[in-house]
């Protein structure tokens, strides 16, 4: 008996251990993985020990906030937490997520707008948001008429509230002033200054009255068979005030499917729960787009919320449009088919904003009584106002800041100074030339360089030049284009005159702009890959049928790869590798600087196109697109080089000719 005793003693103390030390054990040495947390979390960094920190207590409280956040096992702890109380009680801990009637789940904002409650969470009375969204409606009707003289056209719309569109989920709530609607009233003031704008919460709201199926997903808080009809009335909008045809959308009959993807599910998500929730089927269109040699294929700016995603992940974006860009809300910067992001800080705005065909904005209901929203000043502001009366006018209200609650340290002037410029933003009329109801008369004087960098975009050969010379030289694109405008504009060298291209990198640029065709015209593929060998295989022909013999650029092209093949010679490499040392730049950037200037030197260039050295040239361009599929192939390539300080295009053409050679 004492022994079972001494047994029991020994389990509860191993397992008190347990409890007490797994833990630690597992904060520190991370032995196991979970599933993060979904939702936003602002890291909290590790304290630094020291005396003083110790001793003022400061180390301690920032400690205890680092365990907080990074204890042992808090994934699983805090799913397992939110389960139980969402099992027992149907309630959970995330302030941003209601669960209503019929396990509907809401974002609590809109719930507040729905109920008139908005003031309770922005600390804003009706009247005080009416004020704001009178300035913001004047700045678009300033903004939507300035970019007019420019060729661009402004389309905003208010996207569909889910409380507004499904109320009958909805349990009882607290009311307050619901006679006040910032959508609707957003609406109707854009009307009256004729700014092209669609209120989408009505038009949801009548259309799900007649669908048999819902057109927001109960579990998440974005349109889901609702986004492609979104796409369509915005294309049909952006073509009336455009004047120009663009592509059609046809729809099939809508289809049922129990595979619900991650994000719309957006609003379970935030529940962080043990277990997934019971699923409805959710509805989705089937899309196809129509389009014919007369469609224009426009440059779109996007700028708005994540509904954004939701539409582009239901119809092919790269069908409809030339090129777009998307602004997420005012925090990212997606560019170049949304591979490449940056800070909108860091942006031109008035340079994104000329150089697209149209400027779509757009906010949903609750975020109409946002202060933060800065994209109708900031535009405005750009269109009006020069960087000298920017910042004069931002030390001015600075200044006032200052004066107003005192600045401690050169950090709190720095501070303030940012301040200012959102208070700018976010109310234009600040600056007196920007004030009342008529479209100012003064521009930014920026904006004669910005027309000029269009017409560089739409320079067929000019934009090939840049985009080759960027690529080569592994530098933004956009920087070359700002710089090559102001070379032109004040009579200075072109670097679309020093650029280095090969055939290569011509065959690249016609597969591009072939692909993208195809993808306009429902070109079905598998992937990436697939597709870039149809556009091969009709490139091939085109060249056979002796399509480029009059194509200056291929012409070009094949002039370059003929100085490069001499350049490849050793006596010549052994020069080149000698001038790159004496003038400290890499080995690539000298075999392209000699190149471009034995190119540039020649007396006498060819004026007709030596069909074999095209089709030669070719097939050339299909076998480095194997080695380039083929990771061990291009390592070994970089290898070569590395050994013996080669260029990289010379290390790839030695490979390519063995190749060329033994196939």
């Amino acid at each position: 008996m004492k022994k079972k005793r001494h047994i029991i003693l020994y389990l509860l103390f191993g397992f008190t251990a347990l409890i007490l030390f797994a833990p630690m054990a597992q904060q520190n040495l991370d032995l196991f993985s979970f599933k993060q947390l979904t939702g936003y979390e602002k890291p909290t960094e590790k304290p630094l020990l020291s005396s003083e920190s110790y001793q003022s207590g400061a180390y301690q409280k920032q400690m205890e906030e680092y365990l907080q956040d990074y204890f042992g096992f808090r994934e699983p702890l805090i799913r397992l937490y939110n389960q139980c109380t969402y099992d027992l009680f149907r309630t959970t801990s995330n302030n941003d997520v209601a669960i209503e009637k019929d396990g509907w789940l809401y974002h609590t904002e809109s719930i507040g707008q729905y109920f008139g409650t908005m003031e309770i969470l922005f600390g804003l009375n009706n009247q005080q948001v009416k004020e704001e969204l009178l300035i913001r409606t004047r700045t678009l009707a300033k903004v939507n008429a300035i970019l007019k003289e420019y060729g661009v056209h402004l389309l905003t719309f208010s996207l569909p509230t889910k409380t507004f569109v499904y109320p009958q989920h909805l349990s009882w709530h607290p009311a307050g002033d619901t006679t006040f609607n910032a959508a609707t009233f957003f609406q109707k003031e854009l009307e009256a200054k004729n700014v092209p704008h669609i209120n989408m919460a009505p038009w949801f709201k009548q259309m799900q009255d007649t669908t048999g199926f819902d057109l927001f997903y109960s579990k998440g808080s974005h349109w889901a068979a609702g986004a492609s009809i979104a796409v369509d009335s915005i294309l049909r909008y952006m073509e009336l005030i455009g004047g120009k045809p663009l592509a059609k959308l046809q729809f099939g009959a809508p289809y049922s499917s129990t595979v619900i993807p991650s994000d719309d599910k957006d609003l379970e998500n935030l529940l962080n729960l043990m277990r997934p929730l019971k699923h409805e089927p959710i509805y989705e269109y089937p899309v196809n787009i129509v389009t014919d040699d007369n469609t224009f294929y426009p440059k779109v700016w996007f700028v708005g919320t994540s509904f954004y995603w939701y539409m582009k992940r239901r119809v092919s974006f790269e069908a409809l449009f030339k090129s777009r860009d998307f602004s997420f809300y005012e925090v990212l910067f997606y560019s170049d088919k949304e591979k490449v992001s940056s800070p909108l800080g860091d942006i031109d705005h008035l340079r994104e904003l000329l150089l697209h065909d149209y400027v779509v904005f757009f906010r949903d209901g609750p975020q109409l009584y946002h202060k933060g929203v800065l994209f109708p000043g900031n535009s405005l502001i750009s269109l009006c106002i020069s960087e000298e009366r920017l910042e004069e006018k931002t030390d001015e209200v600075a200044d006032s800041l200052i004066r107003e609650w005192g600045a401690q340290s050169h950090q709190d002037s720095i501070k303030y100074r940012w301040q200012a410029l959102v208070k700018l933003q976010q109310n234009p009329e600040l600056f007196e030339e920007l004030r009342g109801d008529a479209v100012p008369s003064c521009r930014n004087p920026r904006i004669n360089d910005v027309l000029a960098e269009r017409a560089l975009h739409e320079d067929r050969t000019w934009s090939f030049l840049l985009w080759a010379k960027a690529r080569n030289d592994s530098t933004d694109a956009k920087k070359l284009f700002e710089k090559d405008t102001y070379n032109m504009l004040h009579h200075k060298p072109l670097l679309r005159d020093h650029a280095f291209f090969t055939s290569t990198d011509y065959f690249d640029f016609i597969v591009e702009e072939a692909a993208a065709e195809k993808c306009r015209h429902n070109v079905v593929f598998a992937n990436e890959n697939e597709l870039v060998d149809i556009v091969c295989a009709e490139l091939k022909t085109r060249l056979c049928n002796h399509e480029f013999d009059n194509d200056t650029l291929m012409r070009a092209a094949l002039m370059m790869d003929a100085i490069v093949n001499r350049l490849e010679s050793e006596n010549l490499l052994q020069s080149i590798r000698a001038k790159a040392k004496e003038r400290h730049v890499s080995i690539d950037k000298m075999f392209r600087d000699d190149a471009v200037w034995c190119y540039n030197t020649l007396e006498k260039k060819p004026v007709s196109i030596d069909s074999a050295a095209l089709v030669k040239a070719f097939e050339f361009y299909t076998i480095e697109n194997k080695i380039k599929r083929y990771p061990p192939s291009l390592e070994s390539i970089h290898k070569k080089r590395l050994e013996h300080d080669l260029p990289f295009r010379v290390a790839m053409n030695r490979d390519i000719r063995w190749i060329y050679e033994n196939q």
